[in-house]
C-alpha cells in the first residue's frame, strides 16, 4: 500500500483539506476518518487507486463509515436468512438464498483504464 497526497474540500466549511492516506490498489479499499481543520467536522474516505498506473485515486466521502455500515446491514441481512432457514429445517430439506459475495464499484482512470473495487460482504455459514 502506499501513500498518496491528494485533496479535497470540507463539505461543510470549504476548506481546502489536504491528506496522505494509505491507498490499497483496487479491488481492495481502505476507510479513513477526516477531520477539518478549519470547523472540525468529521468525514469518512473510502479509497483506493489504480492498479494499473497506480496513482489514480478514486475516493468517496460520507458521514457514515460506509464500510462498516454495509457490512452491518449485510450481517443482519445473513442472520436473518440463517434463522428462517433454521426454523424451516423440519419441513424443507433445501433451503438456499444466492446472497452476493461483495459489494462492486466500476471505476476508470484517467490512465484510460477500467477498473472493480470492492468490499467483501457476510455470507451465510455452512
Amino acid at each position: 500500500m502506499q501513500s498518496i497526497p491528494f485533496g479535497y474540500f470540507c463539505y461543510v466549511c470549504g476548506n481546502k483539506i489536504k491528506i496522505e492516506p494509505e491507498v490499497p490498489e483496487a479491488p481492495q479499499m481502505s476507510t479513513h476518518e477526516v477531520k477539518c481543520e478549519k470547523c472540525g467536522d468529521r468525514t469518512h474516505i473510502l479509497v483506493t487507486s489504480c492498479p494499473s498506473c497506480k496513482k489514480g485515486v478514486r475516493y468517496f466521502l460520507s458521514d457514515l463509515d460506509f464500510p462498516t455500515e454495509i457490512t452491518g446491514l449485510s450481517t443482519v441481512y445473513v442472520k436473518l436468512i440463517e434463522g428462517i432457514k433454521s426454523s424451516l429445517s423440519d419441513y424443507v430439506s433445501e433451503f438456499k438464498i444466492p446472497l452476493p459475495k461483495r459489494w462492486t464499484v466500476g471505476l476508470s482512470c484517467d490512465c484510460g483504464e477500467g477498473y472493480i473495487a470492492e468490499i467483501p460482504l457476510p455470507q451465510l455459514s455452512d
